[in-house]
């Protein structure tokens, strides 16, 4: 009987902890990287070769650190209820991040232009409008701290 235990014990461990481990082993990669690799993948030709560098760019966690939440608004993505809006500048080019997370109790705590956090998620997609924005950015299975709030 203990032995079934221990087995079933592992079995969960190792069903419910692997996407959780893979972090241990990804890079993280800052927002200056991340426009690195954009304009690297907006000068390639090759549909099939811009497919690789955005997969590429999936397995690292992009890390945004001590940035303002510009607003907190109901989510487009079907898989969050929620979004974290904030703006970036990286070598003057203006950065719209939408960041999901799937913790709704920290979401609810952030409050629009006062609210500093440092974010830690994967990379889901670019995606550019007709508006002053170099390019916008979700990031995906984001880990939000709340750090100390402007006055």
């Amino acid at each position: 009987m203990k032995k079934l235990l221990i087995i079933t014990t592992l079995t969960l461990l190792a069903a419910t902890g692997c996407s959780h481990l893979d972090s241990l082993f990804r890079k993280d990669i800052l927002m200056e990287q991340v426009i690195i690799e954009k304009d690297k993948i907006d000068r390639t030709e090759n549909p099939a070769m811009q497919m690789l560098l955005r997969q590429e760019l999936g397995k690292k966690i992009i890390v945004l650190d001590d940035i303002t939440v510009k607003d907190v608004t109901v989510s487009n993505n079907i898989d969050y209820d929620f979004c974290a809006i904030a703006d970036l500048t990286v070598d003057g080019k203006k950065v719209e991040c939408f960041i999901y997370s799937k913790n709704v109790n920290t979401i609810s705590k952030l409050e629009k232009n006062k609210s500093r956090i440092h974010v830690e998620g994967d990379f889901g997609r670019f995606f550019t409008t007709l508006d002053n924005y170099y390019t916008k950015i979700e990031i995906i299975e984001a880990k939000i701290k709340i750090l100390e709030e402007k006055n």
